[in-house]
């Protein structure tokens, strides 16, 4: 008796082990593959693309709700371009070049920029 409860105490912790692991998933696409990273409640986390093994391209993460938290660009492993961070009320523009920060600005509350009544 005691080795079967073991047993299932065993197989139970490492089933529940295994549902707490985020999945990653990677898909060849031409030279590039593509990354997804999911959470543990199957939402995605985050996507992008390596290429020769270096995050290239658009990259974009997401919280567990599947609420945008960031997204930029990388051209072989370096953050370039403007980048996007979005932090509850506040959103926070950063430009890089070459892994350096040119430039930083914050929006708190952004405001509606354009609307259109139909």
């Amino acid at each position: 008796m005691k080795h079967l409860i073991c047993l299932f105490l065993f197989t139970t912790l490492a089933l529940n082990a295994q549902e707490n692991e985020s999945r990653r998933e990677f898909v060849q696409e031409g030279e590039s593959v593509k990354f997804t990273e999911y959470h543990v409640n199957g939402n995605i986390s985050q996507t992008g693309y390596f290429l020769d093994g270096k995050n290239h391209g658009d990259w974009v993460s997401y919280d567990l709700h599947g609420n945008k938290i960031s997204e930029g660009s990388f051209e072989a492993g370096k953050k370039v371009n403007r980048w996007l961070f979005w932090n509850g009320d506040s959103l926070i523009e950063v430009d890089y070049k070459d892994n350096k920060i040119l430039r930083a600005k914050k929006w708190i509350k952004p405001e509606l920029l354009a609307s259109s009544s139909d």
